[in-house]
């Protein structure tokens, strides 16, 4: 059997579509890995990691902080978890993948507020994290920017607007 591999053969033009399709699974991969790991939140008071739940959505749980002693959950809507630390909860979930390194359809919990609000995330190309919290549509929101956090350290210094 002679195979040769003219452009206008079908086999040239099975072998570039699935060199295209291989790069297009291969980025999208890129992303979903290099979203996991732990970011530093716009305020820098606090350290998430970014995971694969087993469900393969997006969650984040809280990691670090500037309270070395642990803040507890304070202000949660439900007096017995009042008093349980924030450190180790998940506090983003249900992030699914929607290509070009976004999520959406998930959840994020405001611990300062004690609400949870509907969640969208962008990976950016400066390795940074864009993630927005908002009621009902993405335009009734406020988003932050969350920057790659690479220390060892999970206790971070006070924040300077912190007594």
């Amino acid at each position: 059997m002679n195979m040769t591999f003219t452009q206008g053969s079908p086999w040239f033009l099975g072998g570039l579509l699935t060199l295209a399709l291989s790069g297009w699974l291969w980025a999208a991969d890129d992303a979903q890995t290099r979203v996991a790991g732990n970011w530093m939140t716009q305020s820098k008071k606090a350290i998430i990691q970014i995971s694969q739940s087993s469900d393969g959505t997006l969650q984040g749980r809280v990691v670090g902080g500037d309270e070395p002693g642990g803040k507890v959950d304070a202000k949660n809507p439900d007096p017995a978890k009042r008093n349980l630390p924030l450190r180790g909860q998940v506090i983003m979930s249900g992030l699914k993948y929607d290509g070009d390194g976004k999520w959406s359809g998930g959840t994020i919990y405001e611990p300062d507020e004690g609400k949870t609000f509907r969640c969208k995330v962008e990976l950016q190309a400066d390795d940074t994290l864009k993630v927005r919290g908002f009621i009902g549509i993405s335009l009734f929101g406020k988003s932050q920017i969350w920057t790659r956090y690479v220390g060892a350290s999970m206790d971070l210094p006070k924040s300077p607007d912190k007594p």
